[in-house]
């Protein structure tokens, strides 16, 4: 296995915790004896120890604070009088993009007179993006069974946006959009496909097709925080006869995909807009005119397609220009290869701009379906069981989450919302945990089959 070279000769560490005078017991009493202590810490797999790491030992029975530093190996020295000490450590360093906060405690370490001590303590080392930490932690789009109608109701959809690191972020030109091909399952999917492998494996674009969703302005989620996109329907759902286990959109704080007046490439005029008032009514008042996410429409139909069964689903952010004029600009035309015309009609995404991609397949159609995500947005996917309000959920990232200090004591366990064998495999219930103050780090390996699980409910429905 790679190790992450998280400890990186020329960074600087930042210190959790404030750095204290060293307190030395035999400053003022040349009588008490002092003894070596080596304090090693341990790194889990995929890191290393390095140079420079900070080591504290407490004294629990008198007074003292001791520190010292790690060498290459991850041993600490001190000199030190009998005693019952609490050793922890704790930094936070960068490198490559990602931020690692590595931290370990031990509760006891007994320095006994006349005995040199040792102990060893084992690091957790918390593992998060700080150049992308913008990631889709829901995906709501199979619909939920409507009682009144025994029909599907498929305008209940959304996608939650989650900042998975411990600062803000505020990001401008975010836009979302779906890959090529509305169903994996599709036979018309098929077709991106020559010679065995998708017609545009080998370019630094990827289509994002039928239309794009963009933000009016910046957007800043807050560190550990998520933002809520309705995608159809930005209204209270379960006030309609029947859909009591939909959602209730009706909040200032939510962002809804609603511009029903942005023309686009249609020949009639049904099809120059998305205007199908059963998919985009009104907003509720209470949703600011502000967080209207307005589109740019690149193909047939009064309403953007995200598929009830299975899109791919990603969130990218334009580097030098504006998603509405990239998306507008003819060179960056896509046509469905396969197929002419508008009603297929996309825009091409360079790569490095995708923040995160979700590749989603039907339960049950697995073995029909073809990926429209190249491996380096998603290498997997995740199976979804639509009409029944379930939801497609991140996993989270055990050993991050718990290495945070944060976080002792307000983790809740024995999750139990999966649905039949798709689980959180950590066991951490999110939902609930974050009610109760936690922080959550979510699973992030651009593998979809590891980081997703299905849900039987969207999260805005409760935990």
């Amino acid at each position: 296995m790679k190790k992450i070279k998280c400890f990186m000769k020329g960074f600087v560490p930042v210190l959790l915790c404030a750095l204290l005078p060293l307190l030395s017991a035999c400053s003022d009493n040349d009588d008490i004896s002092l003894y070596d202590v080596a304090v090693q810490l341990s790194y889990p797999e995929n890191s290393e120890p390095y140079a420079g790491a900070p080591v504290e030992l407490r004294n629990t029975t008198g007074a003292g604070l001791y520190q010292a530093t790690t060498d290459a190996s991850g041993k600490a020295v001190f000199h030190v009088p009998a005693g019952v000490y609490e050793v922890t450590t704790a930094d936070v360093r960068e490198a490559e993009g990602f931020r690692y906060i590595c931290n370990g405690t031990l509760a006891q370490l007994v320095v006994q007179d006349g005995v040199a001590a040792s102990a060893t303590v084992q690091v957790n080392v918390a593992k998060m993006n700080t150049e992308h930490p913008i990631i889709i932690k829901e995906i709501y789009n199979g619909g939920v069974w409507n009682t009144a109608t025994n029909k599907n109701f498929i305008q209940d959809k959304c996608i939650i946006l989650y900042n998975n690191s411990n600062e803000d972020v505020t990001m401008d030109n975010l836009a979302i959009t779906i890959g090529p091909g509305y169903n994996a399952e599709a036979s018309s999917t098929q077709k991106l496909y020559a010679d065995g492998k998708l017609h545009y494996a080998d370019e630094d674009w990827i289509p994002g097709y039928a239309g794009i969703w963009y933000f009016q302005g910046a957007v800043t989620i807050p560190a550990f925080s998520q933002l809520v996109v309705n995608v159809h329907g930005a209204i209270n759902n379960t006030q309609v006869d029947g859909l009591a286990n939909s959602v209730n959109y009706a909040n200032a704080d939510y962002y809804c995909m609603y511009d029903p007046d942005y023309e686009g490439p249609g020949t009639s005029a049904n099809n120059k807009f998305f205007n199908n008032t059963s998919y985009y009514p009104t907003p509720a008042d209470v949703i600011p005119t502000s967080h209207y996410l307005k589109t740019v429409k690149l193909a047939q139909g009064n309403a953007w397609p995200m598929s009830v069964t299975s899109p791919a689903v990603m969130i990218y952010q334009t580097k030098g220009t504006t998603p509405k004029a990239h998306a507008e600009n003819a060179d960056n035309a896509y046509t469905h290869l396969g197929y002419s015309g508008p009603t297929w009609g996309g825009t091409k995404i360079p790569r490095e701009w995708i923040l995160d991609g979700v590749e989603v397949w039907k339960a049950g159609s697995e073995s029909a379906s073809v990926k429209r995500l190249t491996d380096d947005i998603d290498v997997g996917h995740v199976s979804l069981t639509n009409a029944q309000g379930h939801v497609l959920y991140r996993n989270v990232d055990k050993a991050s989450t718990e290495a945070l200090p944060e976080n002792a004591g307000k983790l809740v366990y024995n999750y139990n919302l999966g649905v039949e064998s798709s689980t959180d495999p950590s066991g951490i219930n999110a939902e609930a945990s974050m009610k109760n103050g936690a922080h959550i780090i979510f699973m992030d390996t651009n593998n979809s089959s590891v980081d997703f699980h299905e849900r039987q409910k969207c999260s805005l429905r409760g935990e």
